[in-house]
């Protein structure tokens, strides 16, 4: 390899970084970075605003279905508009959006006028809005870095997102604490600027790929669900998402565990809580370290197994040290799985159709998510909660292995495998 430095590159950067060597993927990265903590910092706001209002442990679990709601409702349609239309316009319109109602939030808590149906009105807006956001972002960073620099790039993104998340709630908590309940909404609402002024940063990109032949809506939004119901590939990721967002481990299980098997506290429920996390920062940096495997099929099916068996380990311990040990080992795994996933999706989905094949990936990852938490709920109170989590790892792990052994092309499938070679050039120099 030579030592010039690639198109659109304006710095050679080692290993898992290289994708920041590209001004464009950079300027966006920090843009994503940003919004995504402020996205956790509002999401600690609303959960303390909605309890201070109610007090009601039940119409604080209500959020969450509020969420999930739009995200169901919107993504698919997400998918045909993102594939439409400019890229990069369409995120400004999302991010404005955005940034409006999370400002309004905050100036109708300072002056004492917030209630709890407009709360939930701004959780519901956010959660549509931001399904179109998503969307339109994972269609637009593959094409500021080069293709072989996929895998990288996803790693980058996910580890900005599990920092934000680790990091985000706690600057919520000190930002009520020191500033007020306004607070988590108005830093949240200045983030939206930095994303804002990174994309009008970003030089020599095409902002839409379109489809060759417009139709109508429901014709497009068909078309993407039979392209990813008939590729083998794609097919087979989705399998593993749809037991994944029913049975992944969650914050409702390991808070029962904690509390009825291992006798904790709030101090410790809150370091049971952060084992995940932290074990999800500790995966991601190793895949930037030493990166992939050219088969992320395989990469993928065995990290599952990995992880359904750390959990399987949660389900027996009696011992929080063992306890901690063992969840930040599956958040090891877990965060490999996710991000395996994710460059799955993205080196699998032709350029002209990746709005909605990210859509309808996404209909399932951050839709079924929610219900992660009532099936916990329903099988520990059938069977308790060491039980249940003996039951969800077993599913993972099933799964994973079923989909391996009875879809041979997504067990075989390499890095370098591309649907769309027209989708493959390094994006150009600015």
């Amino acid at each position: 390899m030579t030592t010039a430095r690639r198109p659109g590159s304006f710095v050679r950067l080692p290993g898992g970084l290289a994708p920041l060597g590209y001004r464009n993927f950079a300027l966006y990265w920090l843009g994503f970075a940003s919004t995504n903590a402020g996205k956790w910092i509002e999401n600690t706001g609303a959960v303390w605003v909605a309890y201070e209002l109610t007090g009601s442990p039940f119409l604080l679990g209500l959020m969450g279905v509020i969420r999930a709601l739009p995200t169901i409702l919107v993504t698919p349609f997400a998918g045909v508009l993102v594939d439409r239309v400019d890229q990069r316009r369409l995120i400004m319109v999302t991010q404005a959006i955005m940034l409006v109602t999370s400002l309004v939030t905050g100036l109708l808590i300072l002056e004492g006028r917030i209630e709890l149906w407009q709360l939930y009105l701004e959780v519901f807006i956010q959660s549509a809005v931001l399904s179109v956001d998503y969307i339109a972002r994972q269609a637009l960073f593959p094409r500021l870095v080069p293709r072989d620099h996929m895998v990288e790039s996803v790693t980058l993104t996910s580890t900005a997102a599990r920092i934000s998340g680790l990091v985000g709630p706690a600057v919520g908590g000190f930002a009520i604490a020191g500033f007020g309940d306004a607070a988590p909404f108005l830093l949240n609402a200045a983030t939206f600027l930095v994303l804002m002024g990174a994309l009008a940063g970003i030089k020599g990109v095409a902002w839409s790929v379109g489809v060759s032949v417009r139709t109508t809506w429901r014709a497009e939004l068909i078309e993407g669900w039979r392209y990813l119901l008939a590729t083998p590939v794609l097919l087979g990721l989705l399998q593993l998402e749809v037991v994944y967002g029913v049975f992944q481990m969650n914050p409702v299980l390991i808070t029962i565990v904690g509390r009825e098997t291992l006798g904790v506290g709030p101090e410790g429920l809150g370091g049971l809580l952060s084992a995940t996390s932290v074990g999800a920062i500790v995966g991601t940096g190793l895949l930037l370290a030493f990166g992939t495997t050219a088969r992320p099929g395989r990469f993928v099916t065995l990290a599952a197994i990995a992880c359904a068996a750390a959990l399987i380990g949660f389900a027996f311990t009696r011992d929080y040290v063992t306890a901690f040990a063992v969840l930040m080992v599956a958040g090891v795994f877990d965060a490999m799985v996710s991000v395996t996933r994710s460059t799955i999706a993205q080196l699998a989905a032709p350029g002209h159709m990746r709005g909605r094949i990210m859509a309808n990936q996404g209909v399932v990852v951050r839709g079924f998510g929610p219900l992660a938490q009532t099936q916990s709920g329903v099988t520990a109170g059938l069977l308790g909660g060491p039980m249940a989590v003996l039951v969800s790892s077993l599913a993972l792990g099933l799964s994973a292995a079923l989909v391996a052994r009875g879809n041979r092309p997504f067990w075989r499938m390499a890095r370098d495998d591309d649907p769309d070679r027209d989708d493959n050039a390094a994006p150009a120099s600015g």
